[in-house]
Order: structure tokens, then sequence, then C-alpha cells
């Protein structure tokens, strides 16, 4: 089953509106997600100026992946579990990339996302 993208339109709490350069240190911080990522315990992963893409811990669904600044959050996603569990490295990638893209669609509507599906 390929990978799914949902926007749940549950609007995210504590949600901040970046302003443009704030916006571009979202989408920097974003796009330095990798697949390894996705596996890592709470914490912050990675930080670009203002913004810092942090792992909120697992869910019974898989990761909460949040993209914050200062107390706020820009961006929020849930990766599921079935999407951390491909072993190719190609699909890895494709993994990640589609964590990317459901971050900044978060960031975009200000709703919380999910990835589901799998890849072999």
């Amino acid at each position: 089953m390929p990978l799914t993208k949902t926007n749940t339109n549950n609007a995210i709490r504590g949600r901040i509106t970046p302003n443009a350069k704030q916006e571009k240190d979202c989408q920097a911080v974003i796009a330095q997600i990798t697949f390894a990522d996705l596996g890592r315990g709470a914490g912050t992963l990675h930080t670009v100026g203002v913004a810092r893409v942090d792992m909120q811990g697992p869910t019974k669904e898989g990761a909460n992946i949040q993209v914050q600044m200062g107390g706020g959050t820009v961006a929020a996603a849930i990766i599921f579990n079935s999407v951390k569990q491909t072993t190719d490295p190609a699909n890895q990638r494709g993994a990640a990339n589609a964590t990317i893209s459901v971050l900044n669609q978060s960031m975009d509507t200000g709703t919380v996302w999910n990835l589901t599906g799998t890849l072999p």
C-alpha cells in the first residue's frame, strides 16, 4: 500500500503563525528531516534560526513530530508506525520526503496531518 497524506482538519493547539523570515527557518529545518529521525525518542531533532523540529515522543499510532518556535507550534504530524518499517533505502528516502511534505502542508493549513501506509 502506498503512503497516504491526510489532513485531519484538527487545528494545531497553541499554533504560531510565522512571519516570512520565520517561515524560511521553518522550511529549512523541516528539510533536514531524515528517515532515521522518524525512529528517535523525544527531543529536538534539528534547529535552524528560530525554528526547531521536535519529536514529541511516541503515540500508539506512531511518531508525533512538531515544528516549533519558542513555546508554540507551527506544524504537527503523526507518522504512523507502518511508515517507519520500510527497509529499502530508496523507500526510506521516500518516507522522509513524505514526512517533509506533510509538515510543510501542516504549516500552510494550521492543521495536524497524518502519514500512513507502507512501503516495501
